[in-house]
């Protein structure tokens, strides 16, 4: 088995990134929300609440919260403190703009001051969109989103509160929330600083019932967040490098102990903020901006079949993806750094270097159930060419993605084609390096 409990070591990083890191790039950072962090500051986040207003929109998922008793104990704490709760359940995973639709009518007939989210990134996308609208006295999500006509429109929106069920997708604490709609086999995303949740409660107690599979697509998540700006932001930013790989080295190594050890709040309580830290600007304060071509190549997928996990989608497309840039002689220098700080990977050569980190990642993720075909998620190859449409007409302003470089419609298709190479417990035998 793939041991990564030890802190590799990290002699030869700058033996094999030989260079001088230049002054940092200039940056804005701005993270309004409070966040509460563990059980026992329950009291303080709920009475933060009050300066929100009195009539809260509560938005929860698909049920669990209920079944868990996570919502009755925040029910009791709004309830106590006299808040006027209106609840809107229904929520899925990849909320869909008509499901929100729905929300925001309820919250306006109630005059919802701030909204209140429960659950997991879904649920927390879903009320931003919600309080949006509200805010706006719109009707229809979907106009808002990347690519429709009211693209960055929206004026402002109401306070929006969370309290995460899922170490993933750092909606917590970002500006940003992504909405599907199944009638165009679209998913878009919106984004407004006014977004970023004004307060946000951390309990690790309540993922200590996360299904498995839900836990490890969440690790994929928040790592694709640290590493999507790492290999394409440059090299100005040695801070960001360190912070950056310090949140991958902690979702690599705890998320094996999580499924030996899962009702650990101590380990959950490691992953959650590891999301948290990943996508809170910190990760790319000081480099190049990059664009973020592997959310943008999973979101399409997803798009297409919305019953594909975000962070299973992104897991699928990694080693496909860091194969293509490989092939393609993009990034080797980054992804030899990555290799050597995070697997303690020693090569002179940056080609083998940056190889050998692209095979070790794949045993991480072969080890720990994340290793599989597009076709294993039920996108079949015919699909292939529409989803890189919809990628370039949303994602690419209708000619091409990049990534350190063009990316066209043949080589997204490339991409996903290379998935159907990966076969979960194959060890890997094709490898190049041995």
């Amino acid at each position: 088995m793939f041991n990564l409990l030890l802190k590799p070591e990290t002699k030869t990083a700058y033996k094999i990134f030989n260079q001088i890191y230049p002054f940092m790039n200039p940056f804005e950072l701005h993270i309004p929300t409070k966040l509460y962090f563990g059980k026992e500051k329950s009291d303080n986040f709920f009475d933060q609440l009050s300066e929100y207003g009195s009539n809260v929109l509560l938005v929860t998922g698909g049920g669990s919260v209920k079944r868990l008793g996570y919502f009755d104990e925040v029910l009791n704490q709004l309830k106590s403190r006299s808040f006027n709760v209106t609840h809107f359940e229904g929520i899925e995973p990849n909320p869909l703009s008509q499901t929100i639709n729905k929300a925001v009518k309820i919250g306006k007939e109630n005059d919802a001051d701030f909204v209140l989210a429960l659950g997991g990134g879904s649920v927390m996308d879903a009320s931003k969109a919600i309080a949006g609208l509200i805010h706006e006295n719109e009707s229809d999500i979907w106009p808002f989103v990347l690519g429709e006509p009211k693209y960055r429109k929206m004026k402002g929106a109401l306070p929006v509160a969370t309290i995460p069920t899922t170490a993933a997708t750092a909606s917590e604490v970002t500006a940003h929330a992504v909405i599907s709609n199944k009638d165009v086999k679209g998913k878009a995303p919106i984004s407004y600083p006014f977004l970023k949740p004004s307060a946000s409660w951390l309990n690790p107690a309540f993922h200590t019932s996360l299904p498995l599979t839900t836990t490890r697509d969440g690790a994929s998540d928040i790592i694709s967040h640290a590493i999507e700006n790492y290999l394409l932001g440059g090299n100005d930013s040695p801070l960001a490098d360190r912070y950056s790989e310090g949140v991958m080295e902690t979702v690599i190594q705890t998320l094996p102990l999580i499924e030996e050890d899962p009702e650990s709040e101590e380990l959950r309580g490691q992953l959650m903020w590891a999301s948290t830290l990943a996508l809170n600007g910190m990760q790319v304060a000081g480099r190049e901006g990059a664009p973020f071509t592997l959310h943008n190549l999973e979101h399409s997928l997803s798009g297409y079949n919305h019953d594909l996990a975000h962070g299973r989608g992104l897991a699928t497309l990694y080693p496909a993806y860091l194969r293509f840039l490989w092939e393609n002689d993009r990034v080797l220098e980054r992804m030899a750094l990555l290799g050597d700080r995070l697997f303690g990977i020693e090569h002179d050569d940056i080609k083998e270097a940056s190889m050998a980190f692209i095979q070790t990642f794949e045993a991480w993720l072969d080890d720990n159930g994340l290793y599989q075909r597009l076709s294993d998620v039920g996108v079949p190859n015919e699909a292939f060419a529409q989803v890189a449409d919809y990628a370039i007409a949303t994602y690419g302003g209708g000619k091409e993605l990049s990534a350190a470089g063009p990316i066209p419609k043949s080589q997204i298709i490339e991409i996903f084609e290379k998935t159907e190479q990966q076969h979960a417990g194959s060890k890997l035998e094709n490898s190049v390096i041995a």
